[in-house]
């Protein structure tokens, strides 16, 4: 059985709310050129099961980099997308910028994970399963405490 080949779709919305973001937090985001961030969604299936992660971030390296208007493609899924509300989006749009490499010298690198996820958002949301709880603050509306350090806990 062959698979089937996905189809892409930009996804606006994530880029709106992303300067939003960095807008409200440059403390936080400093140095994140969202215009670099390109996200798109697969629009012909659902993301398969055994795939934790709502979303991939990929970079883009030199030589590619220099016909390609984009430092970074984030890829999900677009079901996953219309099914969070905009809550959810934020913060999940908060965790793909964690990817993002804050250095200019280091464009289109990838910042890993710290453990299963990024550990600003662990500390700040105390839990690793932010994205799953129902009751999260709406951190466009809300002012949040971001914990950049363990010593801020």
């Amino acid at each position: 059985m062959s698979q089937i080949k996905p189809e892409y779709e930009a996804v606006e919305e994530f880029t709106i709310l992303a300067k939003q973001v960095v807008d409200k937090y440059p403390d936080v985001f400093y140095g994140i050129d969202v215009n670099l961030i390109r996200c798109v969604a697969i629009t012909n299936k659902d993301k398969p099961a055994k795939k934790e992660r709502l979303w991939e971030i990929r970079g883009v390296q030199m030589p590619i980099r220099m016909d390609c208007s984009y430092s970074y493609y984030v890829i999900m899924y677009l079901s996953d997308w219309e099914e969070m509300d905009e809550k959810h989006k934020l913060l999940m749009i908060s965790e793909v910028l964690c990817g993002v490499s804050k250095d200019k010298n280091e464009e289109g690198k990838v910042n890993p994970p710290d453990s299963k996820g990024w550990k600003l958002m662990q500390r700040t949301f105390k839990s690793i399963d932010y994205l799953q709880e129902a009751d999260v603050p709406d951190i466009l509306r809300e002012d949040i405490e971001w914990k950049v350090s363990a010593k801020q806990e």
